[in-house]
């Protein structure tokens, strides 16, 4: 199957052409699709129904093409909404410059991250693994109620325990917070550092390095570390408008992490 056919195979009548496709996988998922489930789903029922069979041979290039097709048209025809790649996967997204209509519409509240919460989730998201004991040698103060927001936001989670003395727990992010803050993975971050940092001539090169090269505290300390930069970073994520809603979940997991630790293995 020649790959620059991909988008518009095939030309039987009556059988939608791959974008199409594609973006109905999209708009009836309430999660971003990932091109490994989107072609699985394709073979799977080209293996059924003899009338689509051509798709039986779809690979994950034609469906890269197709995709950025189904991109271009959308924008060319100015439909208020576009296919974005995030967290692993594509997702339907409403134009940013339509939110205010949105918003109206929904009659939603934005509920924003307070800058405490956005500066304790920067740190998190750039120096994960990480405890709560450093994440407050960073900011100096404490952060436990502000960890256990997060996770009941189900932005944060516990994604191990540190060997040091005690093994507190150590945090990391979660997919969720991909998607809310709309990056494809945590190697976007790595690429957004340094260009927003570099910046703040008041930002030591040594503390920027540290929060994209995932140097541990003994390699950057502290004291040179200013979480009012970091999370310069964070905010200009791509999806970080300000405006999504994020519902508080419940997160067991925090109450069992406060049932172990109690407060007193990482303090």
């Amino acid at each position: 199957m020649p790959a620059g056919r991909a988008a518009a195979m095939p030309e039987t009548q009556g059988i939608p052409e791959l974008k199409q496709i594609l973006g109905a996988l999209i708009f009836g998922a309430n999660r971003p699709l990932s091109i490994k489930e989107m072609r699985t789903c394709i073979m799977e029922v080209a293996e059924i129904d003899p009338e689509v069979a051509v798709f039986a041979d779809v690979q994950s290039k034609h469906l890269v093409d197709a995709l950025e097709e189904l991109q271009r048209d959308l924008k060319c025809v100015h439909a208020g909404f576009t296919v974005q790649e995030v967290a692993g996967g594509f997702r339907l997204q409403s134009d940013v410059a339509c939110g205010r209509w949105l918003r109206h519409l929904l009659k939603t509240k934005p509920q924003r991250l307070s800058q405490p919460a956005l500066e304790t989730m920067a740190i998190i998201a750039y120096r994960q693994p990480i405890s709560k004991a450093d994440i407050e040698s960073i900011r100096g103060v404490c952060v436990a109620h502000i960890i256990k927001g997060l996770m009941e936001m189900q932005l944060v989670r516990i994604c191990g325990r540190s060997e040091l003395p005690g093994r507190p727990f150590l945090y990391g992010t979660t997919h969720l917070f991909l998607e809310h803050f709309g990056l494809k993975d945590l190697k976007e971050l790595d690429r957004m550092a340094p260009r927003v940092l570099s910046r703040k001539a008041t930002v030591p090169a040594a503390a920027v390095e540290s929060l994209y090269d995932g140097d541990d505290a003994e390699a950057a300390p502290a004291v040179e570390e200013d979480p009012r930069q970091t999370v310069m970073a964070f905010e200009t994520a791509p999806g970080n408008q300000g405006d999504d809603v994020v519902e508080p979940l419940e997160n067991e997991q925090w109450i069992e992490a406060e049932r172990q630790e109690g407060g007193a293995a990482d303090d």
